[in-house]
Formats: C-alpha cells, structure tokens, sequence
C-alpha cells in the first residue's frame, strides 16, 4: 500500500461541532450549493443501547478512487506527492457520474456552475507545508492530518467500505458508555427505509433523460438487429434518426452539454466512456450498412456485436457497489430488453422465451415490491410484459404493434422502476443500517 497524505479522525474527540466544515468552505469559497465536508452523526436520535458520536468526513483521497475510475470525461487526477483526487472543474461535464460511486459524498453537483465539486485536500496549503483548513480549525483536535502515511483499514460502524482504501485512519470509540434507557413512548425504529417514500420521485424526475435514453437504445439495437436476421430491407435513416435523437436527449442529463464529446476519453476505465465510445461506433455501422448496402455475415454481425456490446456496458455503468437492488442482474437490464424484444419481432421462441423466463424471475425477486402500489405496478407490468404478447402469440394474431405494445410499456415501467429504486451507498444510509442491526442485536 503506497504511502500517501491522510486525513485522522478521533471519534471520542469529535463534538460535531461543524467548525471545520465552516472552515473548509471559508478558506475554498465554497459555494452555498455545496459542502465539501459535512458532519454525519450516529444514533441522531439518542435511541438506547447505541453510541452517539460524529464523523467529519469529506474526500477521503481514495487509494483506489472510484471517482477518477468512473468519471468519462477523465477531469479527476492523482496528484503523485500527497495522494489528493483533484477535480479538473474546466474538464468536467457535469454527467454526475463521480456523485453514484462515491460512497463517502465527496463529489457534489453544484446546479450554478453546472460541474462537480470536490474536497482539494487543501494542496494549495500542503505547498506551503501548511494542514488542511479543517484540520488547522478542530477546535478539539478531532481531526487530524498526517502528512505521510497508509490507511490502517478500520471502519467502525456507519463508516461506509467498499474496497477503496480511503486516506483516512478512524480511532473507534474507546469509551464503552450506554444510554439510559428511556420510559417514555418510543421513537420510530431506524429501520424504516425511504424505498417507496419521497427519495424516489424525486430520483425518477431526475434520471428521466437517462431513462429515455437506455429504453430507446435497448430498442433500437433490437429492431436493426431483427432486421439484419431476417435478411430484410434495412430502414437505416430511421435508425439513425432514432440513434442520434436518443443521444442528444442523454445531453439533457448533463451540466455541460457542450463538452459532450469529453465523455469518451476515460475508456480505459470507465464504462460511461465505453458505453459512449461502442454507441457511437454501432451507429456508424449502421451508415455504413445503409449507404454501402453490404449485408455480409460480416459486417452484420459486427453492427449486432457493436450494439450488443454497448448494451452491456450500459448495464455495467450501474453496477456500482453499495446499492441496496443489485442491478446486474435485474429485470430492466438492457440487454435482456433488447433479447425479449429481439425474440418477439423475428418470432423465435427461442430467444424470446429464455429472455422473458429470466426476466419473470429477476422481477418477482425484486425486495421491493411490497405494499398496493407496488403490487399494482407489478402486476401490470407482467400482464402487459409476457401475458398479452403470449395470448397475440397463441392466437396466430398477425400484429406486430399488438404483439410489441405491450411489452414497450411495460419495459417502460420497469425500466422507471430501476431509476426510482437506484439507492447509492452514503454516510447516511450506512449509519441507518448499522445501527438498525446493532439495535436488533442489542435487544436479542
């Protein structure tokens, strides 16, 4: 483990007190929108038999970032001497992409600017051989700064840890101290998710145009695919239309739609990047399939391999690690999209029925699909998915918008159930679950 400047935190010494958040965004200018540290405490609420206590977290300076891994547009860097992830805000195009695979919230959208924004690590201070504002600030000597040094890989309840080594030593709590227990009515469990609640409206709203974006993809790498099987007339323009109109709509999903084109340089590690990359050389195929009129085994199977391998990365983008619905494999994957709908349109069983088998399955085992609305969704989406196309295909109906409305919709559905269950690992949520399981334990 190469050595590297880190953050240290005592949490029998840490009060809460926000002085080095308030320090922090004195010595950066931070804008109000953001903050780059903020102050998570364990058992808010006083609930007996926990601890109460504080982290002062910001970026962790990730040994392994996860950030610089996923971001696209390649704005994040390493610096080689102190070990601080910096952001590029001129690189940046504001896809938020850093925002789902941070566990620790460091990265953050600023609205105004239409970038992301991050902890520095303070580097302009570590040049002048100065600690970091929020360090310099900790009026309790909570937080602290080591210069040179390796993680000792603790993480004490509520601390988020999904491999990626971050630049900060956590002194657990020493002092074995219980709450009183209380007489009084007794608060709601910290059990209770937000799955179903308001968190998930609002992720909906915001994720529409990558919605929009991954459904008519999916689709079309089916229909061109169903085409090219068949041997049949190659409806080309309309391909690209519809490739190039779902494109710009995936613009909309980002702060800084004219820096677009950046979001193919990071295909070394980024799925985001690849998933980009491949689509762009699917459609390209596509032209060249039209204007050539070529229908070789070759080059055919070359523009299916290109679209399919675009699916694939798009499904790989959220496979992220930390969400509470796995979503590889999940029903809404779009490669099992474009396979059912493959199936359905060349009317082979044999790539339909597998398809809809494993999508059944992967639904029905979804953990969060309880309560009415849930159950009315579900129970639309099935009879609408597989129920109607299976009865249009019993009846010998020949009726390609009866046999492919059905299923369109309730992919639509699914596919809007995916986004509104995405549920990223946090401070927050981590200390939820964890105390959740200590307080089971507790009264077990």
């Amino acid at each position: 483990m190469k050595p590297q400047a880190l953050f240290t935190l005592d949490l029998d010494r840490c009060t809460g007190c926000s002085a080095c958040a308030i320090a922090c965004r004195t010595e950066n200018l931070v804008d109000q929108a953001v903050d780059w540290r903020r102050i998570h405490t364990f058992n808010e609420l006083n609930f007996p038999g926990a601890a109460v206590y504080h982290y002062s977290l910001a970026c962790n300076h990730c040994l392994e970032p996860a950030c610089l891994y996923g971001c696209p547009a390649n704005a994040y860097s390493k610096d080689p001497t102190t070990g601080a992830v910096l952001l590029e805000g001129d690189s940046c195009i504001g896809c938020q992409y850093c925002t789902w695979v941070c566990p620790y919230g460091a990265p953050q959208f600023n609205p105004a600017a239409g970038i992301v924004e991050k902890c520095t690590f303070c580097s302009h201070r570590l040049e002048r051989e100065l600690e970091p504002a929020c360090v310099e600030a900790c009026p309790v000597e909570a937080l602290g700064f080591v210069e040179r040094g390796s993680p000792d890989g603790v993480s004490p309840p509520g601390f988020p840890d999904v491999g990626l080594q971050p630049a900060i030593r956590l002194k657990p709590r020493r002092r074995r101290t219980r709450a009183p227990e209380m007489t009084a009515s007794p608060l709601p469990t910290p059990t209770q998710t937000e799955i179903g609640g308001r968190i998930l409206p609002v992720k909906l709203r915001s994720e529409w145009p990558l919605l929009v974006f991954t459904l008519l993809v999916a689709g079309l790498v089916a229909f061109v695919t169903a085409q090219l099987i068949e041997v049949s007339e190659l409806h080309w323009p309309a391909a690209l239309t519809v490739g190039i109109g779902a494109m710009m709509v995936s613009t909309l999903h980002l702060g800084k739609p004219t820096r677009a084109w950046r979001a193919v340089l990071n295909f070394r590690t980024s799925w985001v990047s690849r998933e980009v990359a491949l689509y762009s050389l699917f459609l390209g195929s596509v032209l060249f399939l039209g204007v050539s009129g070529s229908r070789s085994t070759l080059s055919s199977l070359l523009a299916v391999g290109l679209g399919f391998a675009t699916l694939l990365c798009m499904d790989m983008v959220y496979n992220i690690p930390g969400l509470r619905v796995p979503t590889v494999p999940h029903s809404a994957m779009t490669t099992l999209t474009a396979l059912f709908l493959l199936g359905l349109w060349v009317g082979s069983p044999w790539i339909a029925l597998p398809a809809a088998a494993l999508k059944i399955v992967l639904y029905l085992s979804r953990p969060v699909l309880q309560g009415p609305g849930w159950r009315a969704l579900a129970t639309l989406r099935l009879g609408l998915g597989f129920l109607l196309p299976a009865l249009v295909w019993m009846a010998g109906i020949e009726s390609m918008p009866l046999l492919l409305g059905g299923p369109l919709l309730a992919e639509t559905l699914d596919r809007a159930q995916f986004y509104a269950e995405l549920d990223f690992l946090t401070p927050r949520r981590q200390i939820r679950g964890d105390l959740a399981a200590l307080l089971a334990t507790d009264k077990a």
